[in-house]
């Protein structure tokens, strides 16, 4: 199966997520991506929630942002480990191998891919995703996109990886937040550890629990 159409998708200013599907692809049921509450964070949102499928490759995105004025360098590990937790949570999958990539700064972005290998009942699969973590727009925004595809074990990868090497980040993301703004960051998280993670921190739970909410279901 090959990649046959693209979609494009805002996700915050100057930047889209341009999503690879899959050929013959259909959107999957409505309960395959639950709401999202991000109500907690003020001026946090979903701005892309998308779920497809075609014969047996599921493929899944959301990308939400949030204000990053307690963001912290260093803070993308914490991040991207609880993203990667979520996503194993998520999967609906009994997990029997998971492996995470080193987290790479590349153009001021942040990525980690990620495969592992589980079961869905019977059913044996492969899994492959990948991480992108940034700042946008004027106020910098922290922009954080999940991409997961699911496909049978025998495949080896083969589809999932074709589909996420065409799926991109279009756009410049910008520079982290001011340096005043990150010393102001460092005494709060002197105090109040907690509360300094708690922005990007939640911003990973509602962005990544949806990423693969629904698991694949098994084929007679």
């Amino acid at each position: 199966m090959s990649s046959s159409a693209s979609e494009l998708h805002g996700v915050a200013p100057g930047l889209s997520l341009r999503l690879s599907l899959p050929a013959g692809a259909r959107d999957a049921p409505p309960e395959a991506l639950p709401a999202i509450d991000v109500s907690a964070i003020s001026g946090a949102k979903v701005t892309v929630r998308r779920a497809v499928e075609a014969d047996d490759v599921s493929l899944r995105a959301v990308c939400a942002t949030a204000p990053s004025r307690r963001w912290v360098t260093g803070l993308e590990e914490l991040v991207l480990d609880r993203a990667s937790g979520l996503v194993r949570g998520a999967l609906g999958v009994a997990i029997e191998r998971w492996e995470a990539a080193p987290i790479r700064g590349i153009e001021q972005r942040y990525e980690q891919p990620f495969e592992g290998a589980g079961r869905a009942g019977e059913r044996a699969v492969a899994i492959r995703g990948r991480h992108v973590l940034g700042f946008a727009g004027r106020e910098h925004d922290a922009a954080l996109c999940s991409v997961v595809c699911l496909e049978p074990a025998q495949a080896a990868g083969a589809r999932c990886e074709a589909l996420l090497g065409a799926t991109e980040i279009e756009g410049a993301f910008v520079a982290p937040p001011a340096p005043g703004l990150l010393v102001r960051a460092i005494f709060l998280a002197a105090e109040e550890p907690l509360a300094a993670a708690a922005g990007l921190g939640v911003l990973a739970a509602a962005g990544v629990a949806v990423v693969l909410a629904r698991r694949p279901r098994p084929r007679p």
